[in-house]
């Protein structure tokens, strides 16, 4: 059975689909009947109790539906074991196989599965390569191959005039797309070659689709969302003009693209057709799929209560309702899944932690503290969000 398949299981049975609008409903009194019988102080000492607070909510709204007590159960019974869901005061190893790129304040690092870590050097950022052999990284004028496995080394490096941001590493390896200032420019795997694609583009990362060869997917200067064939340089679609991106991400199969906006979020199919659109309120946002499918994790802040929750949509024309799946006070930042589709890192910025959610139906949820701090940020004079990494992949557990 896929992650896919089990997701929407263990989905289902806290949320019956006749029953949601009766989960969404009672939601709010539950979670504050649990605030106001706990009420907690915005510490960092305290963020401990507000996790178990959180993972408590969960608990009694899948209590609400008959059908969802069976995974009430199990639940219970790892809370039970724990005592209570507890933050570690480290990142000592990884739920999954493979390794994670983290961006940060002071540049891009890898976690690997036992926990270790390497800072990668004074980059701004990062991005795999396919299977993780190389890492592409960007500062001020300069894009770069460095090893990962050879504490960094540079295996090639570009300068430029413009600002370079935004390298991504095509599937098969051999292009790697990169903004410079407002040009959008493609150079071979082994850095040669590098030339202009497109003028005046907008400032999104570029999006490499999956299983098609060398298209790519950018944003243009007045919002449009444009698949380009790299080596040809031809058009294969354009979308009409429409709020300026800050996301773009493909299916696996590349068969969807997500478009998220600051205020909304546009599903595509493969040929630039809008499946469907969802409004958002202002701010904090961020989608991911889940692996091997056309679900997708999406984060949902609201203004009127402060919380961010995450929850499940399909990328289909008929999508149907979203499932719940978590929702805490503060802001969510990066998302990322596990290689082997089994878990979501959720980045908590507020309370500095980052949780692990199990998308299996033996239901899960690990947290980790002090992320700022054990990313490079010992001191700091603005806000955590200023601090705490910018974003995480999770790519390619070693082959057997």
């Amino acid at each position: 059975m896929s992650a896919d398949t089990e997701l929407r299981g263990a989905i289902q049975r806290i949320q019956p689909p006749d029953e949601l609008d009766a989960q969404r409903r009672a939601w709010p009194l539950v979670r504050g009947a649990f605030e106001a019988r706990e009420p907690i102080e915005w510490h960092r000492s305290n963020f401990r109790p507000l996790l178990a607070a959180a993972v408590g909510v969960v608990i009694l709204a899948a209590a609400i539906s008959p059908p969802g007590r069976a995974l009430v159960g199990s639940v219970r019974d790892t809370i039970s074991r724990s005592k209570h869901v507890k933050a570690g005061p480290a990142l000592t190893s990884l739920p999954a196989p493979g390794d994670l790129l983290v961006n940060s304040k002071v540049g891009p690092w890898i976690v690997h599965f036992d926990g270790s870590k390497r800072l990668l050097g004074p980059w701004w950022q990062g991005s795999w390569s396919p299977q993780a052999k190389y890492v592409v990284v960007t500062r001020s004028h300069e894009v770069a191959a460095v090893d990962p496995n050879a504490k960094g080394a540079v295996r090639w490096s570009i300068e430029r005039s413009g600002a370079v941001h935004g390298a991504r590493w095509s599937p098969d390896g051999f292009r790697v797309a990169y903004l410079n200032g407002r040009e959008l420019r493609v150079v071979v795997g082994d850095g040669t070659g590098d030339a202009v694609v497109r003028q005046q583009v907008g400032t999104t990362p570029p999006e490499w689709r999956p299983q098609a060869g060398h298209e790519l997917a950018f944003a243009t200067v007045d919002g449009r969302i444009e698949l380009v064939e790299t080596d040809s340089a031809k058009t294969l679609w354009r979308t009409v003009s429409r709020e300026p991106p800050i996301q773009l991400v493909w299916s696996e199969d590349g068969e969807r693209l997500l478009v998220l906006g600051e205020r909304s979020l546009h599903v595509l199919d493969a040929n630039g057709r809008r499946l469907q659109s969802i409004g958002l309120p202002i701010g904090p946002s961020g989608v991911a799929f889940v692996r091997k499918s056309h679900s997708f994790v999406m984060i949902r802040y609201s203004p009127a209560t402060g919380r961010s929750d995450l929850v499940l949509l399909q990328a289909e024309a008929n999508a149907g309702e979203p499932r719940f799946l978590y929702s805490a006070p503060g802001d969510f930042g990066s998302l990322a899944i596990s290689p082997n589709g089994n878990w979501l890192l959720v980045g908590w910025i507020n309370a500095d932690q980052w949780l692990f959610l199990r998308l299996t139906a033996a239901a899960k949820i690990t947290a980790v503290s002090n992320i700022a701090e054990q990313f490079g940020a010992e001191t700091r004079t603005g806000p955590l969000s200023s601090v705490f990494p910018t974003s995480a992949s999770w790519c390619c557990p070693p082959s057997p």
